[in-house]
């Protein structure tokens, strides 16, 4: 296990992960490349490590690419000139396009011409094909990073065509088609990227990687480095916890204000516990939350709920509710639910067992 500093706190592991992505960007663009994975597998953290580390130098990137990084988290993106305000600013001059930026805190900006700019405002010039014509003038490596794209569901472009359709549409034009930019795309909304795994034109234009969570002798070799040397203390941190590292370095915060190791690991799920249960309380109802209690049972039975082809339309529902909420993992390429993190697991356990 290899431990990095990054922004002042602990970056671990990724090798294999890292290796992927820098792979993908070597190799001339043909496909969109989808990172999923269930909430707080570091998706942004990686991404961000890889741009900041392994593309650039001292927050300088190298000559040979062109990085764009767009995080859509937080922003009010609410209608298509929020959208043009989150991606572009007005340059200077019709050179700044393609010049140097110094900071990653500036990687997020497209730089436009102000009379250019202001045509694509006014929808007088198409955006996508005036962004092509731009991408063609650089002779370097693009890539182009979107993180949580969901945010472009609900927006409409020209009056009529949903923006989130048309921007893929143009990242297939970049990557199948003109092979002229890798785009890379961010998101824990499993439900969203089911819809994009089913599209057909999408599917064959897209690869789909999997962040999950870490594995048990990643989190015990972690948990040894940390000073935990007791075996059993690491075997009761791995039932409760897993392998999501944010919520093991909560509890390496916060143990010692607790009596013992265990009372902080059962009020962690007593908390979990309540969360769900104020989700079904609020907004399932009876038939609903047998459904739910039959999904859990599974999960703890066998580690895991299968979805079938012939599916309940009511247990679709449910497996959706739960997935947008982040109580449930689903992974739309193998169609098996589970609980987004270890500690929700357990809270399922603590349900069926109040049964």
């Amino acid at each position: 296990m290899l431990i990095r500093e990054f922004r002042k706190d602990e970056f671990i592991d990724r090798e294999k992960d890292i290796e992927y992505i820098k792979t993908f960007v070597s190799k001339t663009p043909k496909e969109i490349l989808w990172l999923y994975g269930p909430k707080s597998t570091g998706k942004t953290t990686l991404i961000e490590y890889i741009i900041e580390n392994e593309l650039t130098s001292g927050l300088k990137i190298f000559d040979n690419y062109w990085i764009k990084y767009i995080n859509f988290r937080g922003l009010m993106v609410g209608n298509y000139d929020n959208f043009i305000s989150s991606f572009f600013e007005k340059a200077d001059d019709q050179d700044d396009f393609t010049g140097e930026i110094n900071t990653t805190f500036n990687l997020g900006v497209i730089r436009l011409e102000a009379k250019l700019l202001e045509s694509i405002k006014k929808r007088e010039k198409n955006l996508f094909n005036e962004l092509i014509q731009k991408l063609k003038t650089i002779n370097k490596i693009k890539i182009i990073i979107i993180d949580e794209i969901q945010t472009l569901e609900d927006i409409y472009y020209n009056g009529e065509k949903e923006l989130l359709k048309e921007f893929l549409n143009f990242c297939v034009r970049l990557t199948k088609e003109l092979h002229l930019a890798h785009v890379i795309i961010l998101s824990s909304n499993t439900i969203f990227i089911e819809r994009i795994y089913n599209d057909a034109k999408l599917k064959v234009t897209s690869e789909f990687k999997k962040i999950d969570h870490f594995d048990q002798p990643t989190i015990f070799d972690y948990l040894e480095y940390k000073g935990i040397k007791n075996q059993a203390e690491k075997e009761l941190i791995w039932d409760y916890l897993g392998g999501c590292i944010p919520l093991v370095q909560r509890m390496l915060r916060k143990r010692d204000y607790y009596p013992s190791l265990a009372d902080y690991l059962e009020r962690e799920v007593l908390l979990a516990k309540n969360e769900i249960a104020d989700l079904t309380s609020r907004y399932l109802d009876n038939a609903q939350k047998t459904i739910f209690k039959d999904i859990i049972k599974k999960i703890i039975t066998n580690g895991r709920y299968l979805s079938k082809d012939d599916e309940d339309k009511k247990y679709i529902e449910i497996i959706d509710f739960f997935a947008q909420k982040e109580i449930f993992f689903y992974d739309p390429l193998t169609r098996e639910v589970t609980g987004n993190n270890r500690l929700y697991e357990k809270a399922f356990e603590k349900i069926i067992a109040g049964l």
